[in-house]
């Protein structure tokens, strides 16, 4: 797939540096009226890239971090489960980190689109329960 925008982009950005090379002025950083749409061209599509690829990774940010709250919230869920209605052995809960990510895939499979949830992310859930 090719993404137009990028295409532009360098094809100003080719056009620019074209003009340059040929253009005194331009190489002597002084304007030039043939030089100037082109630059202001290369410009406005550099900062429009830019300013997509800025979206374009906070958006990721904003999307992983929503992946792991509802992990989160998921494992949490299993942990709660297994502490209030599992078995107890001298007082505490007897559940460990494998029976929450055990509980979480049988509660949960189908909604862990990218894999089941992880020992570490079983122990954080576990802890935050248990109130360590």
């Amino acid at each position: 797939m090719s993404d137009q925008q990028f295409i532009a982009y360098m094809e100003a950005f080719q056009a620019a540096i074209e003009h340059a090379a040929a253009c005194e002025p331009c190489q002597n950083d002084q304007p030039c009226a043939a030089g100037d749409p082109i630059h202001a061209d290369f410009c406005a599509k550099q900062d429009a890239w830019e300013d997509r690829q800025r979206r374009e990774r906070r958006n990721e940010r904003r999307r992983a971090k929503r992946r792991a709250d509802s992990r989160f919230r998921i494992a949490r869920h299993a942990a709660w489960q297994l502490v209030t209605y599992g078995r107890w052995e001298n007082g505490r809960p007897a559940a460990t980190d494998e029976d929450v990510i055990r509980a979480a895939d049988a509660m949960y499979g189908g909604y862990l689109k990218s894999g089941p949830i992880t020992r570490s992310e079983a122990a954080t859930a576990l802890a935050a329960v248990l109130g360590n």
